[in-house]
């Protein structure tokens, strides 16, 4: 989608899809919070703090020369694309290093696939309401992902794996009917998660049949 919005915070301006991330990374906390034990909300709002860090600060790396001449500009840009992709890389570092504590075991590994599928169809959600695109796209957004998030989440427990894959096949689906195509970051984004939580789920299953 493209962003058409803006919105101001005191001094600060944000597009409208800063906006939908900061409320997307609240719901899903909340929901996390509600829906499974507290261990879970709160590795997700470390992986969602440590996202946000590494996309605003990774204006360091796209941009080092602006920042060492006007400092403040860390307060108004981030790294645009190439910050999102090293925000979902560091948080998923941080999921992977966190693994074990997590215990993914069992019906526990579903919360996995409720955070990362809900952080995604929650802020397209949003961004759809945020902003100003053409009808089609915004339908086919909201039907197509409400109707896969419902059916994976309710209705597919049987892991990551295949409800990722579903998830990340329908996005895909959608990015075409979107104003930015499936070229888009989203799409990338969803990608990056998906093998995450292939890598997750392999792993889990490995250990519980060596335990066995």
């Amino acid at each position: 989608m493209i962003n058409t919005n803006w919105y101001s915070i005191r001094a600060l301006t944000l597009p409208a899809t800063a906006i939908a991330l900061l409320i997307t990374f609240f719901i899903v906390w909340l929901i996390l919070r509600l829906q499974f034990s507290k261990k879970w909300s709160e590795a997700y709002s470390d992986a969602a703090f440590t996202f946000i860090l590494v996309w605003k600060f990774s204006l360091l790396v796209t941009d080092f020369k602006l920042v060492v001449a006007q400092p403040i500009s860390l307060l108004y840009f981030n790294g645009g694309t190439v910050g999102v992709f090293l925000g979902v890389i560091a948080a998923s570092l941080q999921v992977w290093r966190k693994r074990h504590n997590l215990s993914l075991q069992g019906h526990r590994i579903m919360a996995y696939s409720w955070a990362i599928i809900l952080t995604q169809s929650i802020y397209q959600w949003l961004v759809v309401l945020f902003n100003d695109n053409s009808t089609t796209s915004e339908v086919t957004t909201l039907m197509v992902l409400s109707v896969l998030t419902v059916f994976i989440l309710w209705k597919m427990q049987g892991g990551v794996k295949r409800g990722l894959i579903l998830y990340t096949a329908g996005l895909i689906i959608v990015a075409f009917f979107q104003p930015l195509g499936i070229g888009q970051t989203a799409v990338g984004m969803s990608l990056l998660l998906l093998c995450l939580g292939i890598v997750l789920e392999q792993e889990e299953r490995i250990k519980v049949g060596g335990e066995e």
